[in-house]
């Protein structure tokens, strides 16, 4: 896309996607100035910039408000396998929930913000959906579970899709969630709450994917 050369659209056998949102953000604002808003804003995502940064195939998609959105795998397809992608995914949600909890609040109008993470896993397809405004996009059933396990949290969990958790279930603990109605609420996910890893040597997993 930088060179102006065509980029065709691509089927992924496997991804996976991070959504985070502000809890109460909506709420925040309301009682903040723009200038309030902006900082805060600016000061969160540059830490969370600086984590994807930090790992070698993690991508941000398009930040839409408050909501922000992670992609591993993209460069990755046939290097990494989905469970690396998952670790590497899971440790950058981790390092999010992080960054908030020590974020400065010292110009805002409220001590403290909290956010919601949802991760999943599964097929996707890519491409440049809009040639006026060129920007890479992914699309399918994934990215939506991703957005609706995101919603289904909890203010400070991580909350991860039952095909995320069979993949990494021998890597971190977790307590099991309710089963979240997903694509219309045809059908439910099983679902889990992420608590911490199991020990220091299941972050091999993720050697290949971080820096």
């Amino acid at each position: 896309m930088k060179t102006g050369a065509p980029v065709e659209p691509r089927h992924f056998k496997g991804l996976a996607f991070l959504t985070a949102d502000i809890v109460s953000f909506t709420n925040l604002s309301s009682k903040s100035s723009a200038k309030q808003v902006v900082s805060l804003l600016n000061r969160l995502y540059s830490q969370m910039d600086d984590v994807i940064d930090s790992f070698d195939d993690l991508y941000k998609l398009e930040t839409i408000g408050d909501a922000y959105n992670v992609v591993a795998g993209l460069n990755t397809q046939d290097t990494a396998s989905l469970k690396e992608m998952a670790i590497a995914m899971i440790d950058c949600a981790q390092n999010f929930m992080e960054i908030v909890t020590n974020l400065d609040m010292s110009d805002q109008v409220q001590n403290r913000i909290q956010m919601r993470i949802g991760i999943h896993v599964g097929p996707a397809v890519g491409g440049v959906a809009n040639p006026a405004m060129p920007k890479y996009s992914l699309f399918g059933d994934t990215v939506t579970i991703t957005g609706q396990m995101e919603q289904t949290s909890r203010p400070m969990e991580i909350h991860v899709s039952g095909p995320t958790y069979d993949l990494v279930k021998d890597v971190y603990e977790f307590e099991v969630s309710e089963a979240v109605p997903v694509l219309d609420s045809k059908q439910k996910l099983a679902s889990w709450w992420l608590t911490k890893r199991r020990d220091a040597s299941a972050s091999r997993g993720s050697s290949d994917m971080a820096q």
